[in-house]
């Protein structure tokens, strides 16, 4: 014969189900925020190479055709040319957008961790578990707080014109 179970039991089962879930979801988390700073950095690496090169390039192009006289075709290239370099100084701002992403998923991480912490302290018992618990909450909540100030200024451009571009 089975015995229902009590308010009690429900609770204490619940409790432990929500804190399973909530520690399945904090190592998901940690996981694919770790998974996108790596990324951030390679395509920041990527970025910044694939730039430099194509500035090389296109400088050593343009002195090749300087001098030539205005008018030419050459000439023409060569201004061409001194203009795309211009152009690529959008890679800048999407390096100040990836540090501003890279800047949100760091407080994502710490948030992540935080919080891994925090429901480490929950499961630990003992006399001294009240007080670590306090001290993970407080630390939580202020890696949350630092969470919600990431990204505040950031890079603004619509297209890929030359021209001004608000910059943080």
């Amino acid at each position: 014969m089975s015995h229902p179970e009590s308010a009690a039991d429900q609770q204490g089962s619940g409790n432990v189900e929500l804190t399973s879930l909530l520690g399945q979801a904090t190592v998901a988390l940690d996981l694919q925020c770790r998974a996108a700073h790596f990324e951030l950095r390679q395509t920041q690496r990527l970025l910044s190479d694939a730039t430099r090169r194509l500035l090389d390039c296109f400088h050593a192009a343009s002195r090749e055709l300087a001098d030539q006289t205005s008018g030419t075709p050459a000439a023409r290239a060569g201004e061409n040319l001194l203009a795309a370099s211009q152009h690529l100084q959008f890679s800048d701002l999407v390096r100040q957008l990836l540090n501003s992403t890279e800047e949100r998923v760091d407080g994502l991480l710490r948030v992540s961790e935080r919080l891994q912490e925090l429901l480490r302290a929950s499961k630990t018992p003992g006399p001294q578990s009240a007080l670590q618990l306090a001290y993970e909450k407080r630390a939580f909540l202020e890696a949350l707080a630092d969470l919600e100030g990431c990204g505040s200024t950031r890079v603004h451009q619509s297209d890929m014109k030359a021209g001004e571009a608000e910059l943080f």
